[in-house]
């Protein structure tokens, strides 16, 4: 029997210009999905973009300067003093004014996944679809998403890379049985913000080690599969973001916002050149990233070891 499946554009519609006609036909048409978009309303949003067009549902919030007094619309039950989490550094509450302010869009992030969440529930949608892919608007899909049939529909597939001492929060696939835990990190804001700090007392956090921490307290470990990293993340020229800028390839015509995305997507048209996805296709995607990462700590490791005997050996003046 078809699964069906819901891919989710969450937060905005950025890029769609260089974007929109490798989603549809390396991801939207591989699953025959329906599309949603979970996006907020601003003046960079296009409504007349293809992202748009090509909606079945489109579910919009409001624009906030501060997106905290968006978590306390949509929470009531939020804990009184939750903006106190800020002082858990170091990037993950990004976008909510808080003490200390943290950068980047952390926080923005974890609220557009608390709105799908209740969007999801609201239109009765846990049961007309199998699987939901959640995803951003600014990957360009040179090649085909790994197809349905490599992702066993009873795990949660995040792609292999990006991981920041966790799991990547731009993608993930997951059987709808498990979305709205999957969705639900913000939930710790429902906590004594003493109790989440002694919590989280050790180490810098971001969007990624909340994500695998919320992943485990929630006892969805067991449910995680690795699958191959085929996207990559791209910005126009004068294209809005809020973290990384990229840098400029001339032949696309767009700024590579993660090269190292880049270098796992080429590596992948390499490999499904010679016929597209099968079993070994996926496993040898997975097993050269594993060793090029084995190689880059190695390396990393040996570089410290270097710096650290040079401070040794060479007299500071």
């Amino acid at each position: 029997m078809t699964e069906a499946t819901l891919i989710v554009v969450l937060c905005e519609t950025r890029s769609h210009a260089k974007t929109f006609a490798g989603f549809k036909r390396n991801l939207l048409d591989v699953f025959d999905a329906d599309l949603a978009l979970c996006v907020a309303e601003n003046e960079r949003e296009d409504k007349g973009n293809p992202f748009y067009k090509h909606a079945r549902y489109v579910w919009t919030c409001s624009e906030h300067e501060d997106w905290g007094t968006g978590f306390e619309q949509l929470m009531p039950d939020l804990h009184p003093r939750w903006r106190e989490c800020a002082r858990i550094g170091t990037q993950w509450m990004g976008g909510i004014k808080s003490e200390p302010i943290q950068p980047g869009s952390g926080g923005i992030i974890l609220f557009f996944r608390v709105f799908l969440s209740r969007m999801l529930q609201q239109y009765g949608l846990l049961d007309q679809y199998d699987r939901i892919i959640v995803t951003r608007s600014d990957f360009m899909f040179e090649v085909p998403h790994p197809p349905a049939e490599l992702l066993d529909n009873r795990f949660i597939w995040i792609p292999d890379g990006e991981y920041y001492g966790g799991y990547t929060d731009r993608h993930i696939s997951c059987p709808s049985c498990h979305i709205l835990e999957v969705l639900s990190a913000a939930d710790l804001f429902k906590e004594d913000p003493d109790d989440v700090a002694r919590r989280m007392k050790i180490g810098q956090w971001n969007v990624e080690k909340l994500l695998k921490e919320h992943f485990e307290r929630a006892g969805l470990s067991k449910w995680i599969r690795i699958m191959p990293y085929v996207m990559f993340a791209v910005r126009e020229e004068g294209g809005h973001t809020s973290w990384s800028k990229g840098r400029y390839d001339a032949p696309m015509g767009v700024y590579v916002k993660y090269p190292e995305e880049l270098r796992k997507s080429k590596l992948a048209a390499t490999l499904l050149a010679a016929g597209g996805w099968n079993v070994a296709v996926f496993n040898d995607l997975l097993r050269r990233e594993k060793l090029l990462r084995t190689i880059r700590r190695i390396v990393r490791s040996v570089r410290w070891i270097g710096q650290q005997l040079h401070k040794r050996l060479v007299p500071t003046k």
